[in-house]
């Protein structure tokens, strides 16, 4: 350890030397030679003690034998806090590790990567969490990332964060995922003493300034949805084709299923029961990069889907299981169901059914669109609202009924269903 700290710091134990002038010939061994591990110990001793002596409060015995002394708090009403130790050796040790971290330059990227290294040694924390945390982190931070936070007060760090969120026209819904870095980072960093800045009175500055917010962009329930002749546009596009490609297969499978992506590209045959006509939904596709910076996908192995959802049975038409039974037909030897040479990754069906619409002429919407129409069909189809949660795998309805639920009926089929209704009047 003294010699790494030797080299890190020779420099500065010369100008030490130099400085403090001190007398190089109590360090000499038998041989001549200078013991500079012992030249480095008298260093560091000095300059704690230097520290010592900087400290503003006086160090004092209590009654009960106890050691206290004060540090510098902005938020106090005294404007400085109190901190006791049962021995002075121990009170003076914390105060040159204080004074140490306030002299020592604590940049905004370490402080933000040491506090996603922790978030890393969480039993359940998911690869995709940090990546996700790391982009929010870059996304806000970027330009200052090379400060030090120690130079940051509340109003500085409003101040920019409020222009943040207008330069990067962030939503309210967006804010949502980035108060989360927000408020990891400075809470790591105050218990550790690298900052005094209390994030919570921050963040709730900022939700308060609610026109500081990007409006998030209206959309149509055709934004959505399909109608029910844009599915059958598609399907027969799909149909007529001379040779019907497995992702394909997965279009129409998703259309009867309401499968996420990364679930469609999980299915396993073995997980399949036709007699009771269910397949169970038990992996999903995740994704995150690796120590290179490049993209790695995975399947989820610990069982549980988006939200912390457990595998759960997914109930098929005669249609759907129809599919199945193809897919297996094509590659009986894999347990997968869409496989060629290798399995068919999530992110190549939103990308196909994109290409298919751009050719029929219809508006491109991805995968997931077609996850609400299948909720949209089956609510409208008068199925029982806890039957349609179980089958969307959600923890509750209104998260169904909110995000899921859309008007997918044409143009034409709106005209026709108020002539039905108010056509007598």
């Amino acid at each position: 350890m003294y010699k790494h700290d030797l080299q890190e710091n020779e420099e500065k134990i010369f100008l030490s030397i130099i400085r403090e002038g001190i007398d190089l010939s109590q360090f000499l061994s038998e041989n001549g030679t200078i013991d500079m591990v012992a030249v480095l110990s008298k260093v560091t001793e000095m300059n704690n003690q230097k520290l010592l002596t900087e400290h503003p409060y006086a160090i004092t015995q209590l009654s009960n034998g106890r050691w206290q002394t004060f540090l510098p708090d902005s938020r106090s009403r005294d404007k400085r806090k109190q901190v006791r130790r049962v021995q002075k050796e121990d009170l003076e040790k914390y105060l040159i590790e204080y004074y140490k971290k306030k002299k020592q330059v604590i940049t905004i990227e370490k402080v933000a990567y040491e506090w996603l290294h922790h978030k890393e040694q969480e039993p359940n924390f998911k690869k995709s969490s940090y990546d996700r945390y790391e982009n929010n982190y870059k996304r806000i931070f970027l330009s200052i990332k090379d400060c030090d936070i120690k130079n940051l007060t509340e109003v500085k760090l409003e101040d920019y964060l409020h222009d943040e969120i207008i330069s990067k026209k962030v939503t309210r819904r967006a804010w949502v995922d980035i108060k989360i870095v927000i408020r990891g980072i400075f809470k790591y960093a105050k218990r550790h003493d690298y900052t005094d800045i209390v994030i919570n009175d921050v963040l709730e500055y900022l939700d308060d300034e609610k026109k500081i917010f990007a409006k998030k962009k209206s959309r149509n329930d055709s934004d959505d949805v399909f109608t029910d002749e844009e599915i059958a546009s598609i399907e027969e596009y799909i149909d007529g084709r001379n040779s019907v490609s497995v992702v394909d297969i997965g279009i129409k499978l998703a259309i009867r299923t309401g499968l996420r992506a990364g679930e469609l590209a999980g299915l396993k045959y073995s997980e399949y029961s036709a007699d009771e006509r269910y397949i169970w939904i038990m992996r999903t596709e995740r994704h995150s990069k690796d120590q290179t910076g490049h993209i790695v996908y995975y399947f989820s192995d610990d069982k549980e889907l988006k939200a912390d959802h457990p595998a759960e049975k997914l109930y098929l038409t005669e249609r759907a299981m129809e599919l199945i039974e193809y897919l297996h037909e094509v590659h009986p030897d894999n347990d997968y169901l869409f496989f060629t040479d290798h399995y068919i990754r999530s992110h190549a069906f939103t990308k196909r059914l994109n290409c298919i619409c751009k050719i029929i002429g219809i508006k491109p919407r991805s995968l997931h669109k077609l996850r609400k129409t299948y909720a949209t069909r089956l609510i409208n189809a008068g199925v029982d609202k806890a039957l349609v949660k179980s089958q969307l795998r959600h923890n509750d309805i209104t998260t169904t009924l909110k995000y899921y639920y859309r008007n997918n009926t044409s143009d034409k089929m709106k005209a026709d269903l108020i002539e039905k209704a108010l056509g007598q009047y």
